[in-house]
């Protein structure tokens, strides 16, 4: 898809919900240079603040899924994520009558409402034909949905879907579901934790475990963030040792990105891996690490874009190397506590990164005047030194 029409299917969207600000198609304008997964653009109305979130898609369009909008009133606030079908106006009415509601947690609030779940919490029927409240079958038709794409893009497929609706049909309180993947060679079981809410289901972690080894057993739970979190590989990927790069969402629930790799020496009280993490702010940057390494996917197109996106995965990626006209293979992985990549034959043996990362050599200044003379250059004569008055 052209970046054009990208641009102005977004721009409609938008206006159809309500977002007809100028300052918001400038900002969309922009969002369309993005280099990053994700653009936020940003708009506000009397004491509703929104944030719209832009995913990017394959290959490299970007996507409107869900807005953030936070209502501010006599010193509090209200807070809920929306899919992109809710026109604002009605997400400022849901929002306003919020303040009649303590009971709704941050689960419910940071699990996005489409337009259908909203207008049966106002009562209203979602094809305005009348204002007679509907059956709840509604929203758990809408909530079943949500749950099962969630699966999908955490990359646990549809195998688990009658399961789910099973569950959910016969309104059991907590339940859990499991399924097994095989990456490398080695299996990984999941369970997968479901709790019931107030008005819907919520999916709120998974337990990854396998044999890394004869005798070592790896175990440790992922939580899950507003149908967000890390996928099943990304997970496998994690335990082994190696770095995924995902998007987080600080307390305030604004987006950043960062590096993420588990700590094995450090553990809770329940005995998971810590996270440690490294944000943009960090500085590595694996393009800059690799750009200039005679490195045939650092092509600037879509083998770059490929290789970099496996990396953030936490992949070992396959490389090819031109060196004196022959092509050599290697697997690299990202280290962002170093800001390099790891190094790796075609076995997967750990070899030295200088290797393929070789410091470009300067050449010394009796070189470059031996080379000045060779081609009838004269050398530079050296100036002379004067001491400095202090």
């Amino acid at each position: 898809m052209e970046q054009g029409i990208n641009f102005y299917e977004l721009k409609t969207q938008l206006a159809d919900l309500g977002f007809k600000e100028p300052a918001i198609t400038d900002q969309l304008r922009e969002a369309m240079y993005t280099t990053s997964d994700y653009a936020t653009l940003h708009t506000s109305r009397d004491n509703l603040f929104i944030q719209i979130n832009l995913d990017k898609a394959y290959p490299g369009t970007l996507e409107f899924n869900t807005y953030d909008a936070v209502l501010a009133s006599g010193g509090q606030l209200r807070d809920q994520v929306f899919a992109a079908d809710v026109p604002v106006n009605e997400a400022l009415h849901l929002l306003t009558n919020r303040f009649n509601r303590p009971d709704v947690t941050a689960d419910i609030a940071g699990t996005p409402m489409n337009r259908q779940h909203v207008r049966v919490s106002l009562g209203l029927n979602p094809n305005e034909e009348n204002i007679h409240p509907l059956n709840l079958n509604i929203m758990n038709t809408q909530n079943l949905e949500f749950l099962k794409k969630t699966l999908l893009n955490l990359g646990f497929g549809e195998k688990l879907n009658a399961d789910l609706e099973k569950k959910i049909d016969t309104k059991t309180p907590e339940f859990t579901l499991n399924t097994q993947h095989e990456f490398s060679g080695k299996q990984v079981d999941y369970n997968l934790h479901f709790k019931a809410g107030d008005e819907m289901y919520f999916f709120n972690k998974f337990d990854a475990s396998f044999k890394n080894g004869k005798d070592e057993q790896l175990n440790q739970s992922f939580y899950i963030n507003k149908g967000n979190g890390v996928t099943a590989k990304e997970a496998f990927n994690l335990m082994e040792g190696r770095a995924v790069h995902k998007q987080l969402y600080n307390q305030e629930g604004e987006k950043y990105t960062a590096w993420l790799k588990l700590d094995k020496d450090n553990l809770t009280e329940g005995g998971n891996m810590k996270f440690r993490s490294w944000n943009e702010n960090y500085g590595f940057k694996p393009e800059e690490v690799l750009a200039g390494k005679g490195i045939k996917e650092m092509d600037g197109g879509q083998a770059q874009d490929k290789l970099l996106r496996s990396l953030r995965k936490g992949n070992a990626q396959q490389i090819t190397v031109s060196t004196g006209g022959a092509e050599k293979k290697y697997y690299i992985t990202a280290n962002p506590q170093f800001k390099t990549v790891d190094l790796y034959d075609q076995k997967m043996n750990k070899i030295k990164r200088e290797e393929l990362l070789k410091p470009e050599s300067t050449p010394s200044k009796s070189q470059k005047q031996t080379e000045q003379q060779k081609e009838g250059l004269p050398a530079k004569k050296q100036g002379r030194r004067h001491k400095q008055a202090v």
